[in-house]
């Protein structure tokens, strides 16, 4: 085979990697996006006593959440991580530790 040949055949190669690569990127996004939780910043304000301007800026700076028709939505799961790591702001922990007495 001479060297064309080998450089068209490499690329066809390329070409499909690259077609395979993307489709594993998008079913990797749809996957992710489908296991989250979304919530208004408002509700997410609610659940962790913060206000909900915080709320959208960490959508923001974190990267915690999305634009949708303009208005943002929070993934609650990044927050409860952030919170929870942070200072156990998560009503659920804060409701658990009251109800065993420690």
């Amino acid at each position: 085979m001479n060297d064309a040949r080998k450089l068209a055949a490499a690329g066809r190669m390329l070409a499909d990697l690259s077609a395979i690569i993307a489709e594993l990127q998008v079913s990797a996004e749809q996957e992710k996006s489908a296991s989250l939780e979304w919530v208004s910043p408002a509700v997410a304000a609610e659940r962790f006593g913060v206000p909900a301007g915080s709320i959208r800026s960490l959508c923001q700076r974190k990267r915690f959440g999305r634009k949708v028709g303009g208005r943002w939505e929070t993934d609650l799961s990044a927050l409860r991580n952030y919170f929870g790591k942070r200072d156990n702001r998560d009503e659920t922990v804060r409701v658990s530790r009251s109800t065993t007495g420690t």
